[in-house]
């Protein structure tokens, strides 16, 4: 009993029209070339989805601590005190607005609101590439199968 290879072989050049049985179709290479195109875009997609995920995690992680910073910021630098008189005497805070303005900007906690801004950003910007990423991620599966 000859093996199935063998028999397909025989059976091709026993044809009289082989040549035309191996000619691939006119759009095939293009297809081929498509689909190769489609799956690099795919494993940089992959790779993008990473990338972002780590930096959603690291901002998430850093977002407590940088809280605390910031809250405690407030507390020592005395603004949340300056910021309370805009509550408990207005007239006083009309009067002096300009000294008033630049006692608040002066105990503002630049560096720790700073910080915190960044990492909301961070988070913020971070989702949004994972959300663009699963949509292809999730067509790509669609289409595919």
């Amino acid at each position: 009993m000859r093996p199935l290879n063998v028999l397909i072989y025989t059976n091709i050049m026993q044809n009289k029209n082989y040549k035309k049985l191996l000619v691939p179709s006119d759009g095939l290479f293009n297809q081929i070339m498509s689909r190769i195109h489609e799956e690099q875009k795919i494993i940089m997609v992959k790779r993008r989805f990473a990338i972002f995920f780590v930096g959603l995690v690291g901002s998430m992680a850093a977002f407590a601590p940088a809280f605390k910073i910031m809250q405690s910021g407030f507390n020592e630098s005395g603004f949340i005190n300056f910021f309370s008189l805009l509550f408990t005497d207005i007239g006083m805070v009309m009067t002096y607005w300009q000294s008033f303005t630049l006692t608040l900007l002066g105990t503002l906690p630049l560096m720790s609101v700073a910080t915190f801004l960044v990492i909301i950003f961070v988070f913020l910007e971070s989702l949004k590439f994972l959300t663009q990423d699963l949509k292809i991620i999730f067509i790509h599966k669609i289409t595919n199968n």
